[in-house]
């Protein structure tokens, strides 16, 4: 059975506007925990976290995923595009994106991983109807292709995201929530890493 989850697209044919420049300089940052009176909160650091921090990220479950706040603001106010290039993209990730999706405006969302089809539907569903809930105009439609196999081009082992005009590199699940140590940089631009252009390629190559 394929693993494309729903009928090609015809996106990459359409005229594209103008995207929103990188907001701010890039940074390498770690998805870190704070602790406030309620618990647990989100805070991203520019260096290595604390050991004490580390080992209370790991306890968290994937509920309680301590996403990249930078990232899932970005998410938060894109206005155009919301690619994913992951092959272990899994629950986490899509746990990652929720809230960010739900205020989002963002108009093409693509997800390229690896993993399986059946799995990947039942989150796609779920983050669609989120995108979907205070829309200011068209619904959209959440594109997943689970075809990416890391024996097959482009190879991939990093993961990355495009966000509007902006290039986000992780080291870890995409949206920074996997309860290992880890970090991520961004925002790059998206033109000058020809980002758009090979999430494309690998699109299509991926018969998405």
């Amino acid at each position: 059975m394929s693993k494309r989850l729903i009928p090609k697209t015809d996106i990459l044919d359409r005229a594209i506007p103008s995207v929103p420049s990188v907001a701010f300089e890039p940074a390498l940052l770690w998805p870190s925990i704070a602790f406030g009176s309620n618990g647990p909160i989100s805070s991203d650091a520019k260096h290595f976290p604390e050991k004490e921090y580390i080992y209370e990220r790991r306890k968290l479950n994937k509920y309680q995923a301590m996403t990249l706040v930078a990232f899932e603001q970005a998410v938060s106010d894109a206005k155009l595009r919301l690619l994913v290039m992951d092959p272990h993209f899994d629950e986490t990730g899509a746990n990652s994106l929720r809230f960010a999706l739900e205020k989002s405006q963002v108009s093409d969302v693509r997800l390229l991983t690896g993993g399986s089809a059946t799995e990947s539907e039942k989150m796609r569903n779920e983050m669609e109807w989120l995108v979907n809930q205070h829309r200011n105009g068209q619904r959209v439609s959440i594109h997943w292709c689970s075809n990416l196999d890391s024996k097959s081009f482009p190879f991939l082992h990093d993961r990355f995201a495009v966000v509007d005009g902006s290039l986000w590199h992780f080291g870890a699940t995409v949206g920074g929530g996997h309860p290992s140590l880890n970090a991520a940089s961004g925002p790059w631009s998206a033109e000058e890493t020809r980002a758009v252009a090979f999430f494309n390629e690998c699109w299509r190559m991926c018969n998405a």
